[in-house]
């Protein structure tokens, strides 16, 4: 028997000179990257603090969280730490947690920040425990504004099919109602004038100016929603560009579209191509975070418009391994598992979650038709960062602790399974909970998150 271990670990033993770092990234580690997709206001920093606390308290304090979790094994958990992604900044979860602390919710995402989460796991089974005593189970997360991700469909199009779309959206609902100061800026600007920096800043001046007021009424689909923050690395100054009406923008001998389509390659090329290139990395899995409330809190056409978006966000990704070529040879792999993720959904009660489950469903549909059948495993899941409300008095009630420090109860009325079912004029009001001073324990008890990562991390 000693001699087959020792025919078994020899080869082993070679490969380990070659260093240390290699030998584990060959035989103890278990890599899982992740992206979590998620738009503006859909919870992405609230997830990531929740996160990294719970997984800290569970391997650290032996804290009874994520009873779902079984591929990370409580007993088997030695210790877990962070290491930087790359040259990017640490996700500042300390910084959010003081946040929490002072009782304000984490600020929204206005840089790129990433960093590898390390699970290292003692073997159970005696013959691996000899041969490798422990195996670490390594997470790559990145996060990043949500206004980025509305801009990646852009770099398939040229400056005035961009410009038309841009356009045609905002004759629409819900924009049209926030569009209106927009369009009469332009329908009364001279553009006979020659497209000076001061003339160009006027026109981008009243654009960013109507993309912030629709940010601020729920509006999902913006672009480019890298003009809403102002340290997101591309100089609107100096390089903006605007949609135009039609009758503009399709003259191609036009100084003001000649002059856009320039800016508009600039940004495509020195800011979105490398954008994607250093932020939206290879993945494997993809969570894909949705606030159905802004919607809700909103109108039907605030939802409709979601389900849009999701649709084009579903064609700037790689999904499926069709190709066996670049999946065993160049090692190139699209993504296999999706995660359709309806988040805060504390601020529900549990009498309507079957109904909040449907409407995210029916919200993502056209991002799901785009899958192959049998390439993409995807699954839709509720999750609660942190457990913000309480049960009320009856199966249809929370309880919750309003801004102003009062301990409150709210009746729901039936939410909308799917879109069709939801009145035109009619929207729901979405509790406006204040940062719980149990802040840690409702974070340890938060739901959902089991089962997103056991259904992410499962064969």
């Amino acid at each position: 028997m000693r001699k087959l271990i020792d025919a078994i670990l020899t080869p082993a033993k070679h490969a380990k000179a070659l260093g240390t770092s290699q030998w584990q990234r060959w035989f103890m580690q278990s890599e899982h990257r992740f992206t979590i997709t998620g738009l503006s206001r859909s919870g992405k920093s609230m997830l990531f603090t929740s996160l990294m606390t719970v997984l800290k308290y569970r391997s650290e304090e032996q804290y009874q969280c994520l009873p779902l979790l079984r591929y990370l094994p409580m007993e088997l958990v030695d210790k877990m730490w962070l290491e930087p992604l790359g040259d990017m900044p640490l996700f500042p979860v300390e910084e959010h947690i003081r946040d929490l602390e002072a009782g304000h919710w984490p600020p929204a995402t206005e840089n790129v920040a990433g960093f590898k989460l390390v699970v290292r796991l003692r073997q159970a089974h005696q013959l691996k425990k000899y041969l490798l005593p422990f195996t670490d189970v390594v997470f790559e997360f990145i996060d990043y504004p949500g206004e980025w991700l509305t801009d990646l469909p852009m770099l398939s199009k040229s400056y005035t099919q961009w410009s038309d779309s841009a356009w045609a959206q905002q004759m629409n609902e819900p924009q049209q109602r926030y569009a209106k100061a927009w369009h009469d800026k332009v329908n009364a600007f001279d553009f006979e004038q020659a497209p000076t920096q001061a003339n160009v800043q006027q026109l981008v001046s009243a654009y960013r100016h109507y993309l912030q007021e629709a940010k601020s009424q729920g509006i999902s689909m913006l672009q480019p929603g890298s003009f809403l923050i102002p340290g997101s690395g591309f100089d609107y100054v100096a390089q903006g560009f605007t949609p135009l009406p039609s009758r503009i923008s399709s003259d191609i001998a036009s100084p003001w579209t000649q002059c856009f389509t320039r800016h508009f390659e600039v940004f495509k090329y020195q800011w979105l191509t490398r954008l994607k290139k250093d932020t939206f990395r290879q993945t494997d899995k993809q969570i894909i975070l949705v606030d159905l409330f802004e919607g809700l809190n909103h109108s039907r056409s605030h939802l409709y418009q979601l389900r849009e978006t999701l649709s084009h966000l579903a064609d700037t990704f790689v999904y499926g391994n069709e190709n066996w070529f670049k999946r065993n040879v160049l090692q190139q792999q699209g993504i296999a598992k999706v995660a359709f993720v309806a988040t805060k959904a504390d601020l529900v009660p549990a009498g309507q979650r079957d109904a909040l489950l449907s409407l995210l469903k029916d919200v993502t549909r056209g991002a799901t038709a785009r899958f192959k059948d049998g390439e993409v495993q995807f699954e839709h899941f509720l999750v609660s960062a942190i457990q913000a409300t309480d049960e009320g008095c009856h199966s249809n009630a929370l309880r919750y602790v309003n801004p102003e420090g009062r301990y409150m109860e709210a009746d729901f009325e039936a939410l909308p399974p799917d879109l069709k079912s939801m009145p035109a004029d009619e929207h729901y009001p979405v509790l406006n909970a204040a940062v719980p001073s149990d802040y840690l324990a409702r974070m340890l008890n938060g739901k959902g998150l089991d089962r997103l990562l056991q259904f992410l991390l499962e064969k």
